[in-house]
């Protein structure tokens, strides 16, 4: 942009934003206000005097597509259709909402002219920064009429003080960058006294929104959005996403995802099935107990207590986990008995040393129903953790995402054991209607098969995160 441009400069500490704009909107100005504070960048495009776009960087535009979705004022079909289309412009996809007759042309001005107040509101508070007027005018594609600056800058006061305000009483300790998400036992809120803020709020607490894109969804401000869910709280139906907590989680859970993969690929050098077997015995029970170790740091119930002691963390996994054990082995998996809990870790050693008390095909037959068993606990502890330790949140998608690839793997190690079982049985069958005995069917690896006898190939099983 061309230096004679620029007609007004300074600092923020010197001239506010306040002055500045009223200032502009005295003497009629067009062209367009930067203001710039750290990382942050904010754009005002102004036409004699009055605001007609505005525009800011190092801000993520938020989804309000999605949120509209949340509130059952669009469903995900024309959602979808209109992303597509305006490609992540916030702007644009209410002018292609109005345009196909899905939202009112005057809800399409109030959430523009909200969100030019909310952002005013913003910059209103930032002391340190530098600020610049340029003359020529950059057009900003925008539905929205013009605004008046006098009207814009008390609303937008009034909001900043309301905000300040909530924070000088203590009411919460929310910031306008907090996200909240639904409590997995939340199941119905009718009968608790919610008004239709508060349920609209709660509808919005998805684990991904932050206080500021609730309240420019439901056009709130953000002070009553944090007083609201501050309510929420205390009512036990939300809960604070600790995006700290959540990142070291997910970490630590996708380590232990990479670790069974590599267990995994490394029993497939198996040289017969009961090695094979047992290889996939060895991989499950070690990802079980990774992820009871895992639970036991990040459980909810184990959160905000200080240092436990191991006792109290194995006593705790056992209660939550050893009935679903107990209850496969009565129902489906007799050979489970022998796995019990010790100081939180599921202890298979019985089985891991069966080859000591059994053999041949009797060794088999156990060591496939512990296959069994174990992948149908490997689920329910996965499945219980995630909805514990994130529930439906971003995280939790991305996590559950990896862990069916994982799951793909184990399966498809089990097909190709049925695959063998079943080549197997109709060897023996052939066997005896032949009249001959066949008390040994060929070499394991060299089982017929299109992978040129290999049922183990790792190129038809390689699979990555």
């Amino acid at each position: 942009m061309e230096q004679q441009d620029r007609i007004m400069d300074g600092d923020l500490q010197t001239l506010g934003l306040q002055s500045i704009l009223k200032m502009l909107a005295l003497s009629e100005k067009t062209g367009k206000l930067y203001v710039t504070s750290g990382p942050e960048t904010l754009s005002i495009s102004l036409r004699k005097g009055q605001i007609v776009g505005l525009h800011e960087d190092g801000v993520p535009q938020p989804d309000m597509l999605g949120m509209l979705c949340l509130l059952n004022k669009l469903d995900p079909p024309r959602a979808q259709y209109i992303r597509e289309l305006s490609r992540g412009d916030m702007h644009l996809s209410l002018a292609l909402l109005v345009e196909r007759g899905w939202m009112a042309a005057t809800e399409m001005q109030r959430r523009l002219e909200f969100l030019v107040t909310q952002s005013i509101s913003h910059a209103l508070r930032w002391v340190n920064g530098r600020f610049a007027f340029h003359r020529q005018v950059i057009s900003m594609e925008s539905k929205m009429h013009p605004l008046d600056v006098d009207s814009v800058l008390l609303e937008a006061l009034r909001q900043a003080d309301e905000w300040e305000e909530v924070m000088s009483e203590g009411v919460t300790n929310l910031t306008l960058t907090t996200v909240a998400r639904w409590l997995p036992e939340v199941k119905d809120v009718r009968g608790i006294g919610l008004n239709q803020e508060g349920i609209d709020v709660l509808c919005l607490a998805n684990g991904e929104l932050t206080v500021q894109a609730v309240a420019l969804a439901l056009m709130l401000p953000e002070a009553r959005v944090a007083r609201l869910m501050s309510r929420l709280l205390e009512l036990n139906l939300i809960e604070v996403v600790d995006t700290a907590l959540e990142t070291e989680l997910q970490g630590d859970l996708s380590n232990i995802i990479i670790k069974c993969q590599y267990l995994l690929a490394q029993q497939r050098q198996s040289s017969s099935p009961e090695q094979h077997l047992l290889g996939l015995v060895t991989t499950l029970s070690e990802c079980i107990n990774g992820l009871l170790a895992h639970h036991g740091s990040y459980a909810r119930n184990l959160r905000g207590r200080g240092n436990i002691p191991q006792i109290e963390i194995a006593r705790y996994l056992e209660r939550r986990f050893a009935p679903q054990v107990q209850a496969l082995s009565q129902q489906q998996f007799p050979i489970l008995e022998t796995a019990t809990f010790q100081y939180g870790r599921l202890d298979c050693n019985d089985i891991l040393h069966l080859n000591k008390v059994v053999k041949g095909e009797q060794l088999e037959e156990f060591y496939w129903e512990a296959v069994q068993g174990l992948v149908a606990f490997l689920r329910m502890v996965f499945t219980e953790l995630l909805r514990d330790e994130v529930g439906n949140s971003h995280t939790g998608r991305q996590l559950m995402v990896a862990w069916r690839i994982f799951l793909s793997e184990i399966d498809h190690e089990m097909q190709q054991y049925q695959i063998y079982r079943a080549h197997r049985n109709a060897q023996m069958h052939r066997g005896r209607d032949n009249g001959s005995s066949l008390g040994v069917v060929q070499n394991w690896p060299q089982q017929p098969n299109e992978n040129n006898g290999d049922f183990w190939s790792p190129e038809t099983r390689r699979r990555t995160i």
